[in-house]
């Protein structure tokens, strides 16, 4: 988990800094879930075993503490852990306190700065429990006819087999009951997985996940002006062209098997769109980027490091292309400015002129979370 630095800024250690620079996009600008209040320097010598409160410092090993704090009237919980660190730092996710401190601090400093923060910790809770409840309605239950949303638009997952090309695999694994299968039988079934786009006579043609990102990508200033109803509202929803999969299961096939299946295939989708639009953002920017792996991080869409390796969240493959390209010209921008800095902003903006834009239209996007009927997550 990220620990943003709040109050205070503490000193780093730039040769730590630079191995690697994450850009957690779930957090609204700047790190506004995480804070952190400076204290004074350490004590040094036998001055560890106590404070000038008489009381005993806190052990030295990094050990989770469940505790509570009393803030205006209300008894919040917390999770305290101990690190080495300069810092008192404070994270809120899914309304739930997290508080990190230096291993020589007293429980009462932390208590202080916690009331210090005490408005700040409980409007973070509030939101971020209200972020996470509605997170919960877009679940989507994977099942035939499911329809979830895909490069901005909306895609329905079908359960269509071809009998024909799909004998051998039913012969040697036993699909109808299965809930999972191995690497060599899921990567077959990706390969026979497909899409098909609706034309306006109704229609359904084939179409390559390239294709329909071409199509979606051109309708992605739609959700980029200012004067139109919020995306994912039925107005701007009307105007978007709809797509299907088809995945080589038969109907029976067992949910966890099914989401297993479409999680491979939307993986799949992900580095079919994704390798692209590094290559042509790379040379808008004039920088190399040695290779990309996708990732499945909760909480950060992207990073880079200072090696030249990218890494991509697979869940943007539910946004449109122009949320898609501002996160994969956010993490190549980095490659020249390892910060935040205004320079950083600055040479992102020649490239993408609305990258703010499209950066606060991010920060209120929450990817869907795919499960399989008996409600467990993958």
């Amino acid at each position: 988990m990220k620990w943003a630095e709040g109050l205070g800024v503490r000193a780093f250690d730039h040769r730590q800094h630079f191995l690697q620079l994450v850009f957690d996009f779930l957090a609204p600008e700047p790190s506004s879930h995480s804070s952190a209040v400076t204290l004074h320097s350490p004590p040094s010598g036998n001055q560890l075993t106590s404070n000038d409160l008489g009381e005993a410092a806190p052990k030295q090993p990094s050990l989770k503490d469940a505790r509570t704090v009393e803030l205006q009237g209300q008894k919040i919980a917390y999770e305290l852990l101990r690190r080495k660190r300069k810092t008192i730092g404070m994270h809120v996710s899914e309304g739930k306190l997290k508080v990190a401190a230096p291993k020589w601090v007293s429980l009462t400093q932390i208590q202080q700065a916690l009331q210090e923060k005490g408005a700040w910790i409980l409007k973070q809770i509030e939101h971020t429990r209200a972020k996470a409840l509605a997170a919960k309605e877009k679940d989507v239950r994977v099942q035939h006819a499911c329809v979830l949303p895909w490069l901005g638009s909306s895609l329905q997952v079908l359960l269509q087999a071809d009998s024909g090309t799909l004998e051998p695999l039913l012969a040697k694994a036993s699909l109808m009951g299965a809930t999972h299968v191995g690497a060599k039988t899921l990567a077959l079934l990706v390969e026979h997985a497909f899409i098909e786009r609706q034309m306006e006579s109704g229609a359904w043609v084939r179409c390559s996940v390239q294709e329909a990102f071409e199509r979606e990508s051109a309708l992605s200033h739609l959700e980029l002006c200012a004067d139109t109803p919020p995306f994912g509202s039925d107005a701007l929803l009307s105007a978007q062209t709809h797509y299907r999969l088809q995945l080589p299961l038969v109907l029976e096939a067992h949910s966890e098997l099914t989401l297993q299946v479409l999680t491979a295939v939307l993986k799949a989708h992900a580095q079919a769109c994704f390798e692209p639009r590094l290559d042509l953002l790379a040379a808008r920017f004039g920088v190399n980027y040695k290779r990309f792996k996708l990732s499945a991080a909760k909480t950060r869409w992207g990073s880079a490091s200072q090696s030249g390796l990218i890494h991509l969240n697979w869940h943007l493959v539910h946004f449109s292309p122009a949320l898609i390209d501002y996160v994969v010209a956010h993490e190549l921008c980095h490659l020249i400015h390892m910060d935040h800095s205004e320079q950083f902003w600055a040479r992102l903006s020649l490239v993408m002129p609305d990258g703010l834009l499209r950066r606060q239209i991010l920060h209120r996007k929450t990817p869907p979370r795919l499960l399989p009927l008996d409600g467990s997550t993958l």
